[in-house]
């Protein structure tokens, strides 16, 4: 993502600040930073006049475009005599002729083929279609706004050069994201042998910034467009799962693909934009497989609420969960004999596959592929960063090795202690002097903020990479006191920003309250999605000039600055190589700065352990299944219930697949054993049986739900018992015991949770009688709650205790979730527990994906009822509402809160809502806004107009809602 131009501030104290790369020693050294300004008066502002909005329930038809062209007609639904003579033309004149049918052109005319009609221009076709194809004369010539990239079809790193085989509206799409050449090396990787046509995988790494998105984005179009196959993209973070969808839809929303017929007898062709879809924690999505074109995945770990005893970095390892819908898609497409309409699986950030918590999902996932080798299924594996081991990679999955060290953006990175800035091989650059100010004694402190006053003054932007939250917000708030003043106009769009904070349903944080009118922020996981996003977005239009952030969004947000300043460490620990790499990699934006630069700022005493850290190697790859994980029993449960691994050779043969197999000494000597052992677990916990007549393993029905519903076997029977014991005894009088089992099992396995126990007694004594039966019956026994607030202590010493600790843990849990479930908004409940916004939000996002996935599992289990209910409270987490107002919540901004409000004056339905105005929705938002984080008055008539749009956008939902239900009723 490149940032766009911003705002430049005015001059500071009559003059331009030296940039650093001027005060070179010796009469170079780095002034102090200026005392803070005055703050300037607030500006007077005028209210604006009211917005008008106006809704029928009716559809809208479209009448015109921006341009001028006149839309070709509408071809309908169902053929007639005139219809039926057009495609005689192309069809039944030729007697014997093939078809071969494409989605309609850029000026809406299909384009049909004859296979058997000798074309001398077999060049032209394939330059504009990618595939042998016979255009109407509308396709031809391009249209006259077609980008100049694509009219430089001779240029090979043109994307509409025809070696590409990328179709017109392909290359005009990536044109539309400011994409129209490639680099040399990009070229050069796609021209290895057999990757074009699919017949060959490949490995690459590349540098941050240098593009390494686009070879594999071309590969995976190659295979849905003009193959018409499948393709499932698996990344790390749910931040850019999100941004790769939208990139994705955008370059592809023009492309049109042809409905399959339904029988010999349907002579009409429809047309359909492609199915794009971005799968990650808690998401709902209605496309099925079936439909589905791309599929964007996350095996990103949800993280499980950062209270009270966290460790300060930003998360920490041993509390995180992970939800592989990749692994889960390829699992249900073998299971219904579909895999074969899989055309490529691309893993980014490859080198993940040693990560202790999800290393093994991503092995386990793609050893299934390799032993599908019969189905043609390409790899695309992406790393940042060359790892010792790579080519071993390369090896395991039988594909190419590219490498390149191509920065379209050149590095000048600093290492800065003591006041001073030196390069890495210890070259004075340059010194900071000391400052006299308080709060700048500490020199790492005063050296971040002269590195970002320096940066912002000549209008840079700055990422400060910081090792926890708490110092992210404080490193903020500091920062303001320094920053150079601004001009109106980038004042008010600051001011913009924090009213668009103001309207979020959590209402405005009163640090970025007192920051971001300085233009700055910070970013951390403690944040709500929400707040994330405006900021990100402000930073990329430059409003935001500096970003305080914790180590996740080196690699979770694509944000690149002029500068960034990093801390060496993440919590009390120093960061790890592989980290560090992507931090410097964040310095320079392409198409703006002509250079990068990164300063890692230690204390002295941290000197020896950042130096080693700064000239440690990338760390080899390994596998996640040996040791005592319990990886290779998950791996061995899926194979035999996938049926890719049944028998002794079968089995063999799906080991050798592996990558431990390939990184393993004498692998058979060490894995024997340890597949004999998790066999025998296997067996000994019913998940899986074996037929001793005919030499096979088959997965037992909880060994089917288990996999089916994408747990390991552990969480598979802990969840089996759990639920087994409720259908016993379900209390159906309260919501207590189903919350409490839609709770996720691995926050209470974890030592994530710090139960406040004093809140706790508090709680459990607020409950009523049903709700006390609830606890009792999970094991929660109020008098032991009430030893523990007094001092008690509950060691985890014993598998009995650690089962103990794991039930009260998720008890306190589910009475955050309860709160949600009965209309508590998120910071409400953030406040109570004492615990970060965005972590309930994460809560929330959790739960709602273990309710799925809990659903999926009684599914296979037989229990249909349990699966209903969890789907019920499923949906009533994900609106924020109770069951009477599941109905309304249904439109966009209407959760909560604010459902609540809407229904108690009247609108208790989506058909009240529609038939209402915008007047009357924007009192009932203001009467939903947080009253203690409201602006001062001063703002409060542009914030009516950020509720008035908020208002438009509610009431043109709420009426198209409300005809489709009319239309759905009418269907029936």
């Amino acid at each position: 993502m490149e940032n766009r131009p911003s705002t430049h501030p005015g001059n500071y104290l009559n003059g331009r600040h030296p940039n650093l790369r001027e005060r070179q020693l010796p009469d170079g050294n780095i002034p102090p930073p200026p005392r803070p300004p005055p703050p300037p008066s607030p500006p007077q502002h005028q209210r604006p006049s009211g917005t008008a909005y106006h809704a029928k329930r009716t559809n809208p038809e479209l009448i015109s475009r921006s341009n001028s062209r006149t839309l070709p007609p509408k071809r309908p639904r169902t053929g007639n005599g005139e219809q039926h003579q057009r495609r005689n033309r192309w069809s039944n004149d030729r007697v014997g002729g093939g078809e071969i049918k494409v989605a309609p052109d850029w000026s809406g005319n299909e384009t049909t083929t004859n296979t058997d009609h000798e074309d001398k221009d077999q060049h032209q076709r394939e330059r504009y279609f990618g595939f042998s194809s016979t255009p109407t004369p509308s396709a031809l010539m391009p249209p006259p706004s077609t980008p100049l990239a694509y009219r430089d079809m001779q240029n090979e790193h043109s994307l509409a050069h025809a070696r590409w085989g990328l179709r017109r509206e392909v290359v005009m799409g990536f044109s539309r994201c400011g994409i129209g050449y490639m680099y040399p090396w990009q070229a050069e990787c796609l021209d290895m042998g057999g990757l074009l046509t699919g017949e060959s995988n490949v490995v690459y790494t590349a540098p941050t910034s240098a593009g390494k998105s686009l070879v594999a984005d071309i590969l995976a179009i190659r295979k849905v467009v003009n193959e018409r196959r499948k393709a499932i993209i698996v990344l790390p973070y749910i931040a850019i799962v999100q941004e790769k969808t939208r990139f994705l839809k955008k370059v592809l929303e023009k492309v049109r693909v042809a409905v399959p017929k339904r029988g010999g007898w349907d002579k009409v062709n429809l047309w359909r934009h492609l199915n794009i879809v971005g799968f990650h924690g808690g998401s709902k999505v209605r496309v099925g497989w079936k439909e589905l074109d791309v599929a964007v995945c996350t095996i990103e770990k949800v993280r499980q609420m950062g209270i009270r005893g966290i460790a300060p970095a930003d998360y920490d390892h041993s509390a995180e969960i992970f939800l592989s819908v990749a692994n889960a898609l390829v699992n249900a497409a073998i299971e219904d004999r579909t895999i074969d309409q899989l055309g490529i699986v691309v893993f980014d950030e490859l080198h993940m596959l040693d990560d202790d918590h999800r290393g093994y999902i991503l092995e386990l996932l793609a050893t299934k592929l390799l032993c599908l080798a019969e189905e043609n299924i390409q790899i695309v594996g992406i790393l940042t960063s060359a790892q010792q081991n790579v080519k071993v990679l390369a090896t395991w999955l039988k594909a190419q090795f590219y490498e390149c060290a191509f920065r379209p953006i050149p590095l000048q990175e600093h290492l800065v202690y003591d006041n001073n800035i030196y390069t890495y091989d210890e070259k004075l650059v340059a010194k900071i002097p000391s400052s006299e100010l308080k709060e700048l004694k500490d020199p790492v402190t005063n050296a971040i903020v002269s590195l970002v006053y320096g940066a912002v003054i000549e209008d840079h932007g700055v990422l400060v990479f910081c090792e926890s939250r708490r110092r992210c917000e404080d490193v903020g708030k500091l920062l303001v006191k320094f920053m150079p003043a601004v001009d109106e106009e980038v004042r008010e769009k600051r001011m913009e920003i924090v009213r668009d904070l103001a309207t979020t349903s959590t209402g405005l944080d009163f640090a970025l309250e007192k920051t971001v009118p300085a233009g700055v922020a910070f970013h951390h996981a403690g944040l709500t999605t929400e707040e994330r996003d405006l900021i990100a977005e402000a930073y990329d239009q430059g409003s935001i000039k500096v970003i305080c952030c914790t180590a996740t969004m080196a690699a979770g947000v694509n944000l690149p600055a002029r500068r960034v300043v990093i801390s060496p460490r993440m919590g009390r620990d120093f960061l790890s190589p592989t980290m560090l790499k992507q931090m410097r990699g964040r310095a320079g934006r392409k198409g703006r700065d002509t250079h990068g630069e990164n300063y890692l700022c230690c204390r002295k005493e941290d000197l020896v352990p950042v130096k080693e850290l700064l000239n440690a190697p990338m760390p080899s790859v390994r596998s996640c299944l040996g040791g005592e994980t319990a990886g290779l029993k998950r791996a061995i449960l899926e194979g035999i219930a996938t049926r890719l691994a049944t028998s002794d050779g079968s089995l063999s043969e799906y080991m050798h697949a592996t990558l431990i197999y390939h990184t393993t000494p004498e692998p058979l000597k060490y894995l024997e054993p340890k597949i004999l052992d998790a066999i025998e677990y296997l067996k000994e916990m019913k998940l899986i049986n074996e037929d001793r007549t005919r030499g096979y393993f088959y997965a037992t029905r909880i060994g089917n739900a288990t996999v089916a519903s994408g747990f390991g076997p552990e969480e598979g029977i802990f969840l089996h018992d759990e639920l087994s014991r409720a259908l016993m005894n379900f209390n159906l009088e309260g919501d207590m015991h189903i919350v409490y089992q839609f709770t996720p099992i691995h926050s209470s396995t974890t030592a994530s949770v710090d139960i406040d126990w004093k809140l706790m007694r508090e709680e459990v004594e607020k409950l009523d009688e049903s709700g006390i039966r609830a606890a009792n019956f999970v094991g929660v026994n109020p008098a032991f709650v009430n030893k523990m607030a007094q001092g008690g202590t509950l060691r985890e010493d014993s598998p009995q205790n650690i089962s103990k600790a794991r039930v009260y843990r998720r008890f306190y849990v589910s009475l955050m979730l309860r709160e949600l479930l009965n209309e508590k908004p998120v910071h409400i409940v953030a406040a109570n527990y004492n615990i970060a916004r965005g972590f309930i939000q994460q809560l929330s996002t959790t739960c709602k994906g273990f309710a799925t996935t809990s659903g999926t599992f009684c599914k296979v289990m037989g229990w249909t009822g349990l699966a209903v209910l969890l789907e019920h409270y499923s949906w009533r987490l994900d609106m924020g509402v109770k069951a009477d107002l599941m109905d309304l919540a249904r439109i966009p901004f209407v959760k909560s809160v604010t459902a609540r409000i809407f229904h108690e004056n009247g609108l208790k339905s989506v058909e009240a809502v529609s038939a209402s105005n915008v007047e009357i929705l924007v009192k009932l938002l203001d009467l939903a806004q947080p009253k203690k984080l409201r602006l001062r008055e001063a703002e409060m008539g542009k914030m009516r107009g950020r509720l008035e749009q908020r208002a438009g956008v509610i009431l043109e939902a709420a009426v198209a809602i409300y005809e489709q239900d009319c239309k759905d009723a009418a269907e029936e």
